[in-house]
């Protein structure tokens, strides 16, 4: 039987931080997210950390073990807004807004972030809630993360849904070369501007720069979704408003790691694996990708991919390409009843 995710008798839980001492998950309370399909609830929670708190959504019955829904690089848990109320009248739906993103707490100053940070939270969270497994839900770089944690714990995981990448895209290292010294210089410099707002914006236009900011990825009525958690109005000029992530989440050094290392940890995912590809997405496109994505399937008798129109967001834009195979997926491995 799967673990209550809250306490029954109130509004919040006692968890084990991954270290040693209780912490309290806050303010766990019952609103109605506004999202494409407003009628269905939702709760917001806010989960301690040593740095802070991880902020998330959850969708369905708390009563049930939930689905952990982990987003791409500079979006926030919004990103599953369209596709939760499909999803969660079947599962449960936990979005987190991952370290640095939407209303999560920022990385303490003089400190940077890594990608290998993003499974160990999944670590984390696993350990909080005390879950006996994970279920992922995931997109972009929270996909990269999923299949770090999924392949690194293989018994810890029932399933794994990911959408648009499996792993970094494959990186040009002269490029890599050249790019760090100036990304540890803008770090640097980022450093120094954390209590500083960022250009300021008109609701209209902040959208429009959110949707050319993802080559047009994101539409503009699907950038005002992640707006809501990762935007502000100004302080000193109330009609203006910012992006409100990290700055420092702009220069992420995305350490290019050994092909040989890459193939030996894909071959380590077994559980069963449901993979879309957007056809209209330039990512997960690279010859390594391609072939990383083939051994998975030679090496995971469990994994499926589907080829599906639409750009690397096709999950925010159109959820409603992608949730038939999602259910008949969860149908076919049994999480969910034909």
């Amino acid at each position: 039987m799967a673990k209550r995710l809250f306490s029954r008798s109130s509004t919040s839980l006692l968890f084990f931080n991954g270290f040693t001492n209780p912490v309290k998950t806050q303010i766990v309370k019952h609103i109605h997210c506004d999202t494409i399909k407003p009628e269905v609830p939702c709760k917001e929670i806010k989960i301690p950390v040593q740095w802070g708190h991880i902020s998330a959504k959850l969708w369905g019955d708390e009563n049930e073990r939930p689905i952990l829904a982990l987003h791409g690089w500079q979006d926030n848990a919004g990103t599953w807004d369209p596709l939760a109320p499909l999803l969660s009248k079947h599962k449960s739906i936990l979005a987190i807004d991952f370290p640095g993103h939407g209303l999560s707490s920022w990385f303490p100053p003089g400190m940077h972030y890594y990608s290998w940070e993003l499974p160990r939270l999944i670590l984390l969270l696993k350990e909080y809630f005390k879950w006996d497994k994970v279920s992922l839900l995931c997109h972009s770089m929270g996909s990269i993360a999923g299949l770090r944690f999924a392949s690194s714990y293989p018994e810890e995981i029932d399933f794994y849904i990911a959408v648009d990448s499996l792993i970094a895209d494959d990186y040009d290292l002269d490029l890599v070369a050249r790019t760090y010294p100036k990304n540890m210089l803008n770090v640097n410099l980022a450093q120094t501007r954390l209590d500083q707002e960022p250009p300021l914006y008109t609701y209209d236009e902040l959208a429009k720069v959110w949707h050319m900011g993802t080559r047009k990825s994101v539409s503009i009525d699907s950038a005002k979704i992640l707006m809501k958690r990762g935007s502000k109005p100004s302080k000193k000029y109330p009609n203006k408003f910012f992006v409100s992530r990290d700055a420092r989440l702009k220069y992420i050094l995305f350490t290019p790691e050994s092909k040989p290392f890459v193939e030996t940890l894909i071959k380590k995912l077994k559980c069963p694996t449901l993979y879309f590809k957007a056809v209209d997405s330039p990512y997960a496109s690279d010859e390594f990708s391609v072939e990383m994505r083939e051994v998975i399937e030679r090496n995971n008798e469990n994994f499926e991919c589907h080829f599906v129109p639409g750009t690397h967001h096709v999950h925010l834009n159109n959820p409603e390409l992608i949730m038939p195979h999602i259910s008949q997926f969860l149908k076919k491995h049994n999480f969910l009843p034909s």
